[in-house]
This record gives C-alpha cells, structure tokens and sequence, in this order.
C-alpha cells in the first residue's frame, strides 16, 4: 500500500504517455530494420513495458526492441528466417535467467567504455547504411559489409537522375523527418520537450503522403492481429537450431545483456539511485522468454526511452507499465498505424544512426591513437565488415591482451664492470615474455662475459618457464667455462 501511496500518479502518467510517443514510432522502425513485421516490434515494447518492467531491479529503465541489436536480428531472420525469432527469445532469455540464478550479472559492468563507444558507433554506421536501401526500396544483404560496398551504385544511381518518381517521394518523406528531428533538437520551447522529435516528424511525413496521396510503402498491421499473434508455428522455429545457431544466439545473449546492464549503470548516474542488477537481468530473461514464446524481437534495456522516462519526471516503474499498455492499445487499432510511411520511420532510424556514430569520439580515438584507441578501432571495423557479434568479442579480446601486456611487462637493466655483467629485472616475468626476453639475451654478447648475474630479487612474479630458461642458459654458458650466479627473491623461488 506504501508504493501506491508514494506514486505521483499525475507524473507518472506523463512520462509514460511521452515516452510512448517516442517509443511507438521506433518499435515499428526497429521491427523494420530487423526483417521482420512491424507488429513483432510492437509486442516486444508492449512485454518490455508489462511484464520486465513489472519484476526489474532497474524500475526506471525502459525496455522494449533495440535500435543497435536489429542488425543482428536481422541476421538471424536472413538466414534461419523469422520463425527463429521463437527459439532466439528461448535461449537469449534461459542465459539471463542462468545469470541471475548464478548473481554474475554485475559481472556485465567490466566493459571497457572504448569498446561500448565502438560497439554504438558500428552500430550507428550499419543502421545509416541499411535505412539507405530501406528508403529506396532496394534489395539489401544482412552483411554490413555488402552494403557499404554497395552505396556508390546508390550514389550513382541518385546522381545519374536515374530514380524513379517513388524513389524520389520517399527520399523526400525520409528527408522531411531528418530535418524536423535536427530542428526539434535545437528548439528551447517547452513545447519542444513536451512533444517529442520522432512523433512530430512521422506524424508530419504522413500527413505529408495523405494529402499528396502519394503511393508508397506503409507500415501493413494485419486486421486479425490476435488470430496472427496466436498462429506460431513452433515446429518451423525449432527447426532451425543447431550448434551455429545455438553459438550465435549466445553470443545476441552476451551483448544484450551488456546493453541493458551498461543502461542500468547509466540510469543510477543520472538518477542517483541503485539498481540490482541480478533481478534486473532476470526480469530481462523473463521477458525474452516471453518473447521467444510469442516469436517476437528480443527484449533490451534500452538508454535513449529510459533517459526521457527519467526526464519527463518517472520516479517509479508506473511509468514503463503504462507505457507497455499505451502501446497495447494499437493492438486494437491497426489501421491507424497503416497511415505511417516506412520512409519516414527509416529516416528517423538514420536520425538515430548518426547520433549513436558519436563522431567527436571516434576523431578523439583517432587522434590520440593508443592502446584504447586499438580497442575501439578493432571493434568498430569487424563491427561494421563482420558482424556485431564478432566486433564485441575481437574488442574484449583485445582488451584482455593489452590488459596481460600492461600487468606482465618487465624492465630489464645491464651494469656492465669489464668481464663481468649483472643483468637486473624488475616487475613480472610471465612465459609470454619469453620470446623477446630470449632475443634480448641473445644481445648482450654474453660471448664476452666471464662473470654473469641474473638477478630477480626485484621481480614480483617469475614464471617457471622463464626460470627453466635461465637454467638452461646458466648451463650451456658454465659448461664454456663461465661463472653463473641467478639470485632469486625469496618469494619467487620455484
């Protein structure tokens, strides 16, 4: 009874409301962008807004279809087909509940800031590409990398006058949205605030096309939408799955959980409160495999509708509820949304693509070009010519090898007095640095030494294959008639 109490329920019915003015519209582009019908969008923020929101230890945050992972849904269906969205769902949400039960979900937080910067900005890049064709109605590969290199037959084709009178209609609904979103940034009004940019824009496009009475391709709900809702062909999901599939959904799993974890972290900044995150990422588990079950997109803690929730003045989850059921309602009006042009919801994923590109960071990292600047160029590249998934793992792998490189280094220092030589180490010896500690051996003309010393007193960690090494070199070097001492550190005796 004490939460009804401290509910504002005047403000929590105004975000949500706004919220789902931002989040209608971009449900439907996302369901667009990732191959499938727009009413899988629509359900995926109707279960992110009831049934996640309902049970997460992030109550402010704002689930539903992720801009960034429909390139990777996109994948799936382009190759398993849309039925595979069933069995996705199943396992991406039997990971997260796995990871609440087993309380590893903080564990998500241990991303490096380049990485996730790169991982938007890929992201960014793949949306813009891909909307392009949306636009114009062309056919287009599930590979980021196909598309880029097809854009200067695009370019040629826009150049050359050789687009036809739809093409032309739709690149200047897809326009109109990206000016009236680049407008409604800069406005100060409150109106500006109260209203939000995605709504205003699709909603000027389509009156746009209405009274022009242009023919173009529009968002299609069917009529019956629960008799489609309750036709899943299960077998056709299932089908699908084998040891690739099961890897590759995983891996969607992994970096959905990141997304939504690296969100909930934001959220507490800007809110100055403390989420739990293993509850969090249970109710995310839940909610996918709910999703799963309905065939629809899987569910993602997403930051855009998440800071306008806390902006427009939520305190409590009431907001993200009421939100989930704002959007059931289209359920019961589908033709309305018929009235929305796919132009205008592409140029408004464009929108988004240019904000997540961040180009300020991205000449930051290539200005300063140093071993941050390698995590984020690794992945942004393989992100945009490979996949997501393989940018994601390329950046952590790189991390954790700058990681060994910076906590394993040594510093080596020679005094040389006449025949005799001491050879002074400093910091950790592992066997990785063998090769270059071999190579450096090789160059201090021992050839010429009488007397030598290793002295390891100073290092902090010597593994046994470095020592076995300087065993073997005192060896070879006493049996040419040499004094060899190694002195060890008393905590580095093996």
């Amino acid at each position: 009874m004490s939460f009804f109490k401290s509910i504002n329920l005047k403000q929590e019915l105004f975000s949500s409301f706004v919220v789902f003015l931002i989040a209608l519209p971009i449900c439907l582009g996302v369901a667009i962008a990732s191959g499938v019908d727009p009413i899988k969008g629509l359900l995926t923020g109707i279960i992110g807004g009831i049934v996640v929101a309902s049970i997460s230890g992030a109550p402010l945050q704002i689930s539903g279809p992720s801009t960034g992972l429909a390139v990777m849904v996109l994948h799936v269906v382009d190759v398993y087909g849309a039925p595979a969205l069933i069995p996705l769902g199943i396992i991406v949400g039997l990971f997260q509940l796995l990871t609440a039960i087993f309380k590893v979900g903080h564990f998500f937080q241990a991303t490096p800031p380049a990485l996730l910067r790169a991982m938007l900005s890929g992201i960014g890049a793949l949306i813009l590409v891909s909307q392009i064709y949306i636009i114009f109605d062309l056919p287009m590969s599930s590979k980021g990398l196909q598309n880029i290199i097809g854009l200067p037959d695009i370019a040629g084709t826009i150049f050359g006058g050789q687009l036809t009178t739809v093409q032309i209609e739709a690149a200047i609904v897809a326009l109109l949205v990206l000016a009236v979103l680049f407008l409604w940034n800069l406005g100060k009004s409150q109106i500006f605030e109260i209203f939000p940019g995605p709504l205003v824009s699709t909603l000027a496009a389509s009156l746009l096309v209405y009274f022009l009475g242009w023919d173009m391709r529009m968002v299609n709900l069917p009529e019956d939408i629960f008799g489609k809702l309750l036709h899943i062909n299960y077998g056709e999901g299932f089908a699908v799955i084998d040891w690739n599939f099961i890897a590759y959904s995983l891996g969607f799993a992994f970096v959905a959980s990141a997304e939504t974890l690296l969100c909930v972290s934001a959220i507490d900044k800007i809110a100055k409160t403390t989420s739990n995150y293993n509850r969090t990422i249970f109710a995310q588990g839940m909610g996918n495999f709910v999703a799963g079950l309905l065939g629809a997109i899987p569910v993602v803690g997403v930051i855009s509708r998440s800071a306008a929730n806390l902006e427009f003045g939520a305190k409590t989850r009431m907001s993200s509820i009421m939100q989930g059921f704002w959007l059931s309602a289209f359920l019961f009006l589908p033709a309305v949304l018929g009235y929305v042009p796919i132009p205008a919801l592409a140029g408004l994923l464009i929108y988004i693509g240019i904000k997540l590109l961040d180009f300020k960071n991205m000449f930051a990292y290539i200005k300063a070009w140093n071993k941050t600047s390698l995590i984020f160029g690794t992945t942004f590249v393989l992100t945009i010519t490979v996949d997501l998934l393989a940018g994601v793992l390329s950046g952590f792998v790189v991390a954790i090898l700058l990681l060994v490189v910076d906590v394993l280094k040594y510093d080596l220092v020679v005094q040389d007095e006449g025949e005799n030589k001491v050879l002074k180490f400093k910091g950790k010896l592992s066997f990785l640095d063998l090769p270059v500690l071999s190579k450096k051996l090789e160059g201090q003309d021992l050839g010429d030494v009488t007397n030598l010393e290793f002295c390891l007193r100073e290092v902090d960690y010597l593994d046994p294959a470095i020592s076995e090494h300087l065993n073997e070199l005192k060896d070879k070097l006493e049996s040419q008639g040499k004094t060899i001492k190694i002195r060890y550190s008393k905590f580095n005796i093996h």
